[in-house]
């Protein structure tokens, strides 16, 4: 018996010992790393202004790096928003299934109504036939559609069926050595003319621009957003607390040529210790940190300062361009469980908190 107490307090010390040394190797875990910067990505040639005013004038211009150009057909894909291949409609040949191949090409270049067969067995997308709308590549088996525009499809017989394709841009892409992640966007900017491919997944926007019989696409201007903008002295936090801006406040804005207007107002967060300045088109968050304030400018304003490079500084505006924030960091699993530690530690000094409570009650009561 002896023995079995001797082994069972062994145990217990050994395991003891063990989980206090993991406990402190997981609470020593690194906080997590918040790694980039957010983005703006120039959606056209646009002015770098000195300073977030109408009338400034431009420091620089933003220009997009030109990457390939590809054949017009692939304007289909970019008017339906689809840029993989896409079977879009069947329909049945009917009688023409008896024709020998060459007399079936002409069948269908000169006695099909493709305009009706579009606007019947699709919900958004017109055809507009022109002369001599299609074009055999195997003939009596497959052929190129192309409408006024220079749009294209692919159609396929298969058996006494015609089947219509919308061709594989994203094959362009991979050809030209650029990945496409799955988390695409599609918008059209002016119809025909210029389209915008937005892939959220890689972090990247591509402007595709229609010229001389040809599609050119250009991968968009990145430049790190400059959120942070300067500090200043706690002493001006108790003008803030009273959500007010008094004048030595302004005067912090004015010294890095960021004037505030009369319309600026301040709004305070519920932690006490951050607010933000509205100063229409501008958002600016301040926060306590340490013995400073720092004053950072908000996502949401209308003006984004932004660094080209080193000697190039300015401000763009936010609508002509699409903002890409980095990805929030991924915590180890040391770090998930250190959080969950310090949550299970917090509770139970609530429960231990709540106890010693009671009990102080309960002999106040009994007295």
């Amino acid at each position: 018996m002896k023995a079995l107490l001797k082994s069972l307090t062994f145990i217990i010390i050994f395991v003891v010992f063990v989980g206090f040394g993991f406990s402190v190797y997981v609470l020593q875990a690194p906080p997590v790393e918040q790694k980039g910067v957010p983005k703006l990505q120039v959606h056209t040639r646009t002015a770098l202004r000195s300073r977030p005013t109408v009338n400034s004038k431009p420091i620089s211009y933003t220009t997009d790096v030109y990457r390939f150009s590809m054949d017009q057909q692939y304007i289909s894909n970019l008017n339906s928003g689809k840029l993989e291949r896409e079977l879009l409609f069947s329909a049945g040949l009917a009688h023409r299934a008896r024709l020998k191949t060459q007399r079936l090409d002409e069948s269908l270049k000169t006695a099909t109504d493709w305009q009706k067969m579009f606007a019947d067995f699709t919900e958004d997308i017109r055809f507009r036939s022109g002369a001599s709308p299609i074009e055999v590549l195997l003939s009596g088996e497959e052929w190129l559609l192309r409408d006024v525009t220079g749009a294209a499809y692919t159609v396929i017989r298969t058996d006494d069926l015609v089947e219509v394709y919308l061709p594989d841009l994203t094959e362009v892409f991979d050809a030209n050595k650029i990945s496409l992640s799955k988390n695409l966007e599609t918008s059209i900017k002016q119809a025909n003319r210029r389209w915008l491919i937005t892939d959220k997944g890689y972090k990247q926007a591509y402007s595709i621009v229609n010229g001389k019989g040809k599609l050119n696409v250009y991968q968009q201007s990145k430049f790190e957003i400059l959120t942070f903008l300067f500090e200043m002295d706690t002493a001006l936090q108790s003008s803030l607390a009273q959500r007010k801006l008094s004048s030595e406040l302004i005067q912090e804005f004015v010294k890095e040529k960021i004037p505030l207007s009369r319309q600026a107002k301040v709004s305070a967060n519920e932690n006490g210790t951050s607010w933000q300045i509205t100063n229409p088109p501008l958002k600016y968050n301040i926060q306590a940190e340490g013995d400073k304030l720092k004053v950072y400018l908000d996502l949401e304003s209308r003006w984004l300062r932004v660094k080209v490079d080193d000697s190039v500084k300015g401000w763009v505006q936010s609508e002509r361009g699409t903002i890409f924030e980095p990805p929030p960091p991924t915590p180890s699993s040391r770090q998930q469980v250190k959080e969950r530690l310090l949550v299970l530690i917090d509770e139970l000094k609530q429960k231990v908190g709540l106890s010693d409570a009671e009990s102080k009650a309960q002999n106040t009561a009994s007295r």
